[in-house]
């Protein structure tokens, strides 16, 4: 992509974004006039994954889509189906809508046209064969924390493959209920950049046009920039909370756990590419902030006796680390305390 079609592409998705510029439906893969339901031209999307993050988006995107929630469980099927998908409010009031749900199964393909991954990074080698099944007029939604699943989609040759950011502050209830915690953004990139970012733009049209107001979505030219953002955001927060058992805005207001941040921060700092270190340090703080009443996902998980993401998190930052012959002896002690916390709390 030239310079000139690439400033013009970023002012196109600029004016999506401002609503200022409908675009047509285009006759790329999963929004073409041969894979359109009988409702239009409304697209059928598969979430894979019960948790928290799952059950949120399909609440979400059934408002404009037709949404397919793939689960392990017979007993969350069971419940889902009978009570329906309720989403409580920060702000005390509550939905509850009824989305399509089903049993997953590892060995039937998948035929929904944008298929959504909201499993836990741990998750993925278990889904992996059926999603090597999905066409090339399908497309696969990754909202993984961490980076380490971004080796696994080299494996991919046909579907078109997005990466997503989640912001949103999301805890699970039951089977069936999720509380939201902090609104925030969903954003996604093209894997790899150049292939991709047309396929965001038109699904970012889409969502954008009817419930993007409460539910907002925003395109990224650049997946690693994107997901490196979140990566350190989350490998300073999460691990942190866990370990001291404290919600998120206790690690600024306490000055020994804010030490503690900034000294994480600052030895894994110089392992990524950052336009501008002291800004991302003030984004970490910021939400903190933003989410001081929150509890991390790892703490949760901990707390629940749980596996964490503590491998596709701090385990990625390690590597990173041996990769470039540096060392990290500070997110190495972090890293296997809480692998001995959740040792702990899974006997």
């Amino acid at each position: 992509m030239s310079s000139a079609h690439l400033w013009h592409w970023i002012f196109f998705m600029c004016k999506i974004a401002q609503g200022k510029r409908t675009v047509q439906p285009l006759t790329i893969n999963w929004y073409n006039k041969r894979n359109r339901t009988k409702e239009g031209d409304m697209m059928n999307i598969g979430i894979i994954g019960g948790g928290a993050v799952g059950l949120l988006y399909a609440s979400q995107l059934s408002k404009r889509f037709a949404v397919t929630l793939y689960v392990k469980r017979q007993e969350q099927l069971q419940l889902l189906k009978e009570q329906g998908l309720t989403v409580l409010h920060s702000e005390n009031g509550k939905e509850t809508r009824n989305v399509g749900v089903m049993k997953w199964e590892k060995d039937v393909p998948l035929k929904d046209n944008l298929i959504i991954v909201a499993t836990k990074q741990y998750g993925l080698t278990a889904i992996l064969p059926v999603l090597k099944m999905c066409s090339r007029d399908q497309s696969i939604l990754f909202l993984q924390n961490g980076m380490s699943h971004i080796d696994l989609l080299k494996q991919f040759s046909k579907p078109q493959i997005l990466l997503g950011v989640v912001e949103h502050g999301v805890k699970k209830i039951n089977d069936c209920t999720v509380m939201w915690t902090g609104k925030g953004r969903t954003k996604i990139a093209g894997y790899p950049v150049t292939k991709k970012d047309r396929q965001a733009a038109l699904f970012m049209n889409s969502w954008s046009d009817s419930i993007g107001v409460n539910f907002p979505l925003e395109v990224c030219m650049d997946y690693y920039g994107m997901m490196i953002e979140k990566l350190l955001v989350n490998a300073i927060i999460n691990p942190l909370t866990a370990i001291f058992d404290v919600r998120n805005g206790e690690l600024l207001s306490n000055k020994y756990y804010q030490n503690c941040m900034k000294r994480l921060y600052n030895e894994m700092g110089f392992l990524v590419q950052t336009d501008n270190r002291e800004h991302m340090w003030n984004h970490i703080c910021s939400i903190c902030e933003k989410t001081s009443e929150n509890s991390s996902s790892m703490k949760r998980d901990i707390n629940a006796g749980r596996e964490t993401e503590v491998d596709a998190i701090l385990g990625y930052m390690i590597n990173l680390a041996e990769k470039q012959g540096k060392l990290v002896p500070l997110t190495e002690f972090i890293y296997e305390a809480v692998k001995g916390l959740q040792n702990d709390a899974s006997c």
